[in-house]
């Protein structure tokens, strides 16, 4: 089975005096320590009212990722459950915004109905990713939250503001036109 460990992002993260993450994803990517095994962090989580889909985000925020061997660990990852954990009294609440967290699944079966509110989510997250992978975390997650046209339209200024500060204002602009461009049409 492959155990979960944080990337050089992940540790940056945590070491990092500005809170970017919300509580309950630090509190995941604490329990991320290169030992336990993700479906006892996932378990370890659950516990304190975290969901299973916040490691879905660390993972696809590069914060963490498997060790060896990965075929069989992302089998287990799969086969573990849905997000059903039963919200745990004085847990603490979720500060992204835009809607809850949404699973691997969830997220698979939205690309799916609209193939190119897919692809323009992906494109964002790749240029967020490149350009701005730290400071732009929490947008990321907001980005890959979106269940609408329209909510992403509504983050566009958002990673405009992002992507302004690491790429020149011009490339920030055109990734914007091509966003727009993939949202209008239908």
């Amino acid at each position: 089975m492959g155990i979960p460990c944080k990337t050089a992002a992940g540790h940056a993260e945590l070491a990092s005096q500005d809170c970017r993450l919300s509580k309950r994803h630090r509190v995941l990517l604490l329990l991320v320590d290169g030992e336990r095994s993700l479906q006892e962090v996932v378990r370890l989580g659950r516990q304190v009212g975290v969901p299973r889909s916040y490691i879905d985000e660390l993972f696809a925020l590069g914060l963490i990722v498997i060790g060896p061997p990965v075929a069989q660990a992302i089998s287990e990852f799969a086969a573990f459950g849905s997000d059903d954990a039963p919200a745990q009294p004085g847990a603490v609440s979720d500060t992204i915004g835009l809607g809850g967290p949404m699973g691997n699944t969830e997220l698979a079966q939205l690309d799916a109905q609209d193939a190119t509110l897919a692809q323009a989510r992906v494109a964002v997250l790749q240029v967020l990713r490149a350009s701005a992978p730290v400071t732009g975390m929490v947008t990321m997650i907001r980005v890959r939250r979106v269940r609408s046209r329209a909510e992403l339209r509504a983050l566009l200024p958002e990673v405009q503001a992002r992507l302004s500060r690491s790429r020149p204002l011009v490339e920030a602009r055109q990734l914007m036109q091509r966003v727009e461009s993939l949202l209008a049409v239908r």
